[in-house]
């Protein structure tokens, strides 16, 4: 009796060690392949940029890649910086020809302001203005967009020195080009500063009305 049933569990493991060796041998061995050569995507428009980031259709049209801008204002900021070298701290007036409203500050801090004020709230280049920049006229007058570009500023002094010193005596607020720009040659309009309803920051979407004759929620 003892000898049958020793008989029986040695037939059970030698059934058991199969099974588990031909549960092993059997699963299929991942095969090394080359994987499949994949078409790169393609680069996202300014525009499909524009709309993934939450920008109406409308104002996604007219968004416009602000990096070639700044890559090609840095060509003439590196050219005029080179040109004042030694001069840079010296008022912009004795320095430049023809500088009617920015009086006061430094060549240096001229630069500056055209490229990091003027020029990058409106998504501009040097030669918006500077028409005859590329033949190193800076001075020239021909175009409107320079004229206007000075009423602009004179505008901006104004309400920084005369009309918010009155809203705030104390700790007076500053307004520049980009106040109202937001790299936009026009101001946009005001789907561009309040967000999509039920976007963060916009106005939330209106509940739902209850059903008629529906009785309020007891509280």
């Amino acid at each position: 009796m003892a000898s049958r049933q020793a008989l029986v569990v040695f037939g059970s493991i030698v059934l058991l060690a199969s099974c588990s060796h031909g549960t092993t041998t059997s699963s299929p061995t991942p095969a090394t392949s080359t994987p499949a050569a994949t078409t790169p995507a393609a680069p996202m428009t300014a525009e499909a940029a524009a709309i993934a980031a939450g920008l109406p259709p409308a104002i996604a049209r007219r968004f416009i890649a602000r990096d070639s801008l700044a890559k090609l204002r840095a060509v003439y900021v590196q050219r005029v910086m080179q040109q004042i070298a030694g001069r840079e701290n010296e008022p912009a007036e004795h320095v430049f020809k023809n500088v009617q409203v920015l009086k006061g500050v430094t060549a240096a801090q001229l630069v500056r302001i055209m490229d990091s004020s003027y020029a990058r709230s409106m998504s501009w280049n040097c030669t918006n203005c500077h028409r005859f920049a590329p033949q190193g006229d800076f001075a020239n007058d021909t175009s409107a967009d320079k004229k206007r570009a000075r009423f602009m500023q004179q505008m901006t002094n104004e309400i920084n020195t005369v009309t918010l010193p009155k809203l705030y005596p104390k700790d007076t607020p500053k307004v520049s080009c980009m106040t109202c720009h937001r790299g936009y040659n026009e101001p946009p309009n005001d789907q561009y500063m309040i967000p999509e309803r039920g976007q963060p920051g916009g106005e939330p979407f209106p509940r739902p009305r209850p059903p008629a004759g529906a009785k309020p929620p007891s509280r």
